[in-house]
């Protein structure tokens, strides 16, 4: 099954000493580099971008929403990241759904640390 572009793409940093500079631009490349380079995957944040990925691959969930899940796993392994548009864009409706999961996410890490 051929991954969707996403909306957005994910330029990832690997590595501690000599970090590895990543193009992710889909979830088949987001799953690759999360199962493959992935250093620190001991953390909830990393089992759920796995999860996100192959759910998206079966077309179980948008691939913005695995996007998502990319970015809050690489928060959790403190890895550096940057987000640019993609020219390949996904639909308006993908994009507003993925924003609005975005904010749930981070809303939900506020009201965790604050217990």
């Amino acid at each position: 099954m051929k991954a969707a572009e996403w909306s957005k793409v994910v330029w990832l940093e690997i590595g501690d000493d000599n970090p590895v500079r990543l193009r992710i631009s889909n979830s088949r490349q987001a799953a690759e580099c999360l199962l493959e380079r992935w250093k620190r995957k001991n953390n909830k944040a990393y089992k759920l971008a796995v999860m996100g990925c192959s759910r998206a691959l079966k077309g179980l969930i948008s691939d913005e929403i695995a996007r998502i899940f990319l970015m809050e796993a690489a928060k959790q392994a403190n890895y550096n990241f940057t987000v640019t548009k993609n020219e390949n864009s996904v639909t308006k409706l993908e994009a507003e759904i993925a924003e609005i999961t975005a904010q749930l996410i981070s809303a939900e890490r506020v009201q965790h640390a604050g217990h």
